[in-house]
Parts: structure tokens; C-alpha cells; sequence
């Protein structure tokens, strides 16, 4: 699959890969509840499945006792399609033509926004199922080596990236669902919230969200309060 990435984008894949040899991504935020209640909704409607984590940082959630890598083997689906450039060994870009699902966590903020859409047409070219996205607009990130600027380097507001996302959503008649950390135009917020928006969304799938989201809320109070995710801040009926 050819993409159209610049030389821009390969200069920030080298300012990530110093960070993440000083450990800077864990790969844990796909473990979130809030947005482990998404995937995991998805990943059992479709099962058996299989997905692209694009973006995967050391894969942390697909370890052994990590959810992951636990709901591979009871959806019975095939091993995901894991890449990261800044880590090994998932540096190698997806060939694939196709795959049914996609999942992209907390990395297009971390695009320069010059590449923000040659990412998104690619993501979409090969995706024929099923996607998550999750896109920080939090502007307090940590900074590049060597350089000043904040690693999220694409902000944007939720509404601006629904707005986005919607034309895509247009074009391909795929369940899609898309989350951001803040309901408003700020950008300087604590980046644990969750928002949520959806095209193309089955209703039972839907019902499915909605519900774990409440169990959450009613049987983990703790994790819902550091991670909130109210329903104000989500639109199930787009």
C-alpha cells in the first residue's frame, strides 16, 4: 500500500524513536477502561476479527495477562497487525491490503499536521470493518529531545476531528468510532477524559458500549474517577 508520508514525517519518527529509548511511550493507555470499554465492545461484536493497532508503542497490552492479549484467544481471532516506527520490533509499515479492523490510540496528535491526512487516507484505504480512533487534544505533552515544541504536535478541537472524521465516515460505510480526551475548544486540560462520537454504528453494538460503560460507573468508581468518561460528553446518536 503506497502511502504519501513527506520528509517531514520521517524527521519526527526520528525525534520519537529518542524518546522511546528513554521509555517515554508504555503502551498502557490502550488499557484505559474508557477506551477498553470501546475496543473490546468492537472486538466482540466482530469476532472472530483481526485488527491494526497502528501506532502500538512496545505493544505492552498485548503481554501476556494484559486484556489484549487475553481477548485474542477467547474472540478466537487472528494475531493483530502491530506497528510502531520508533519501536522494535513492529518498525516495519503494514503492507496489507486489507484488514478488518483498526485501532489507533493516542498517535495522530503525535503527527505532524501535515501528515495528519496521508495517515487517516491509509488507515482508511485498508480498513473494511471496523475502527477506533483516539485522539489527544491536550497541548501538555512532553517536549522533544533537543528541540522545544510539545510531542503532540496536531491539536485540534473533539468537534474538529468529528468533523474530519465525519467526511471519511462518509465515504466508507464501516462502523467508526471516534474519542478525544476534552469536550471543549481548550486544549490545556488533563488529557484523562473521554469523549465520544460514531458513524455507522449497529445498534446492538452501540447498546453494547453504552452498558459496559455503565457497569464502570456502578462497580468501579475508583477508575471512573480518575479516567471519567459522562455521558455529556458523548454523542450516540450521530
Amino acid at each position: 500500500m503506497e502511502t504519501n508520508f513527506s520528509l517531514n514525517h520521517k524527521e519526527y519518527i526520528e525525534r520519537n524513536k529518542l524518546l522511546a529509548e528513554e521509555n517515554a511511550f508504555s503502551g498502557k493507555a490502550l488499557l484505559e477502561w474508557h477506551k477498553a470499554t470501546v475496543w473490546n465492545c468492537m472486538i466482540q461484536h466482530h469476532a472472530p476479527t483481526q485488527w491494526m493497532d497502528y501506532g502500538c508503542g512496545p505493544a505492552f497490552a498485548y503481554q501476556e495477562g494484559q486484556r489484549m492479549h487475553d481477548i485474542i484467544a477467547e474472540t478466537n481471532s487472528q494475531q493483530p497487525i502491530l506497528y510502531d516506527p520508533c519501536h522494535e520490533p513492529h518498525t516495519t509499515f503494514p503492507t496489507v491490503e486489507s484488514v478488518p479492523g483498526v485501532i489507533c490510540i493516542d498517535v495522530i496528535e503525535h503527527i505532524p499536521e501535515s501528515e495528519t491526512t496521508a495517515t487517516l487516507d491509509y488507515l482508511f484505504s485498508v480498513c473494511s470493518e471496523w475502527m477506533f480512533l483516539f485522539i489527544s487534544t491536550k497541548r501538555g505533552a512532553r517536549g522533544f529531545i533537543n528541540h522545544h515544541e510539545s510531542t503532540h504536535c496536531t491539536l485540534k478541537t473533539r468537534q474538529q476531528w468529528a468533523n474530519i472524521i465525519e467526511q471519511y465516515a462518509n465515504k466508507h460505510n464501516i462502523p467508526i468510532v471516534l474519542a478525544t480526551d476534552y469536550v471543549g475548544d481548550s486544549f490545556d486540560h488533563d488529557g484523562k477524559g473521554m469523549t465520544y462520537d460514531h458513524w455507522n454504528m449497529p445498534t446492538d453494538l452501540v447498546n453494547n458500549i453504552m452498558a459496559s460503560r455503565e457497569n464502570f460507573y456502578e462497580y468501579s468508581p475508583d477508575r471512573t474517577e480518575i479516567y471519567p468518561w459522562d455521558l455529556t460528553n458523548s454523542n450516540f446518536n450521530v
